[in-house]
């Protein structure tokens, strides 16, 4: 390692063992209601009850990175029936998404300071480290190697922004970052030549796709919310999933305006987080339009209204199964939008506004095909719902065209398998 690597990483690692306490603060005090970590929050700062002789550890830092992960988990722990298995995520949304997993010990990741990470590395013991998409933490990877881990990198991906920021600081990044690695496993081309460029050796670089093509949702849920659609909402039922903060007047707005033309026309709205529901809970108060929260109803069945608050957790099949028609949230702010081939598993017609960059391969082959719309804004939102849910054939060929893709790009999961028991076995 050179010098400069030397200092700069003695640096970062005074300063994150200083500002860790502040940064397990900063996050009890903002997830408080949402839901909170509570005694959990410890765990961050690498105290943890549960102990291991030895495990597997996978890494998901939310919960759109754990529902991608779950698959892989789920077939590795088939494959090895004898290996503790650790999953670790940074949020809390994560650790629900994750809990339905049996025989897995699922954690929050310590955050990247020296004492976080090596007290969860004498805690489990783990001998690999598999992290999905792109979290590359100095401390975790350095110390992670240094405790005898083989580190694996899958469905890894590189926007080229990132990675011309990263070339700028080349011999740094080779030192803490690349060095660590074992194994790269990309989603792209593209990807795999912007790991390359950033020093990781080419032969620990390879291409085995996307493993969110390969998504297993928890079909029996979705087919008993589509029974008790049909007898509750009719067949004009337009979802907002996973919304963010500032893009309620957007939805609720085209959802209006959309209702003008269809009367029966119901809304079911999925925030992200708390504040996202609480934030359209206002505007709808605001315009004086009645609704009811999810967490209000003893059973779904007992819903009666237009519009339905999805505010509870680990039942994202249900609000599907109540769905004829989906936007996926967080497209009309900057987060960049969610995983379209969650709806497109279930045959449904797929919206979205301009921001998707962290989907935009899945979603420009969905808009090209026609198995999703682009909606710039309000008034284009309203445009896509009235035109899909006033004509049912196209409503089910823009399902149908959704699900072909969703199909066309499984395979990714057993690549990657396949490299997994070859690096580790």
């Amino acid at each position: 390692m050179h010098l400069s690597s030397r200092l700069a990483l003695l640096a970062y690692k005074t300063l994150t063992t200083l500002v860790a306490p502040l940064g397990a603060s900063f996050l009890a005090y903002k997830k408080r209601n949402d839901p909170p970590y509570g005694k959990r929050i410890f765990e961050l700062l690498g105290c943890y009850k549960d102990r291991l002789e030895s495990c597997v550890w996978f890494h998901g830092a939310s919960v759109g990175e754990v529902n991608a992960i779950k698959p892989l988990v789920v077939e590795f722990q088939k494959q090895h029936p004898f290996e503790n298995i650790v999953l670790t995520t940074m949020t809390t949304t994560g650790l629900n998404a994750a809990k339905y997993l049996k025989g897995v010990n699922v954690e929050f990741s310590p955050l990247d300071s020296p004492l976080a990470v090596s007290g969860f590395l004498n805690s489990f013991n783990p001998k690999a480290l598999i992290i999905i998409d792109t979290e590359l933490w100095p401390n975790m990877l350095g110390l992670a190697k240094k405790h005898g881990c083989m580190i694996s990198i899958v469905n890894a991906r590189m926007q080229e922004k990132n990675c011309v920021s990263y070339l700028k600081h080349k011999t740094l990044v080779e030192d803490l970052i690349s060095s660590n690695l074992s194994k790269v496993m990309c989603i792209t081309e593209a990807d795999k030549e912007r790991f390359i460029k950033i020093g990781v050796p080419k032969q620990n670089v390879m291409v085995t796709g996307n493993i969110k093509y390969d998504l297993r949702p928890r079909e029996n849920m979705f087919n008993d919310a589509m029974v008790l659609k049909t007898q509750l909402l009719g067949d004009c039922v337009f979802g907002a999933i996973s919304t963010h903060d500032g893009e309620e007047t957007t939805i609720i707005d085209g959802y209006v305006k959309a209702k003008e033309t269809i009367k029966d026309l119901k809304l079911v709205l999925v925030p992200r987080h708390q504040t996202a529901g609480t934030l359209s809970c206002e505007y709808l108060d605001k315009l004086g339009i009645s609704y009811v929260r999810k967490s209000s109803l003893k059973s779904i069945s007992d819903f009666t209204g237009d519009i339905l608050i999805g505010d509870t957790i680990g039942e994202i099949e249900t609000y599907f199964g109540l769905c004829d028609l989906v936007l996926m949230g967080g497209s009309f702010v900057n987060i960049g939008g969610h995983n379209p081939l969650e709806p497109a598993f279930f045959s449904l017609p797929i919206l979205t506004g301009p921001d998707y960059h962290n989907f935009t391969e899945q979603f420009d082959k969905l808009i090209e095909c026609g198995g999703a719309y682009l909606a710039e804004d309000s008034a284009k939102l309203s445009k896509y719902i009235v035109k899909l849910l006033s004509d049912k054939e196209l409503l089910k060929k823009t399902g149908i065209k959704a699900l072909d893709i969703q199909q066309q790009g499984r395979g990714a999961l057993n690549n990657t398998l396949e490299q997994l028991d070859k690096l580790l076995y």
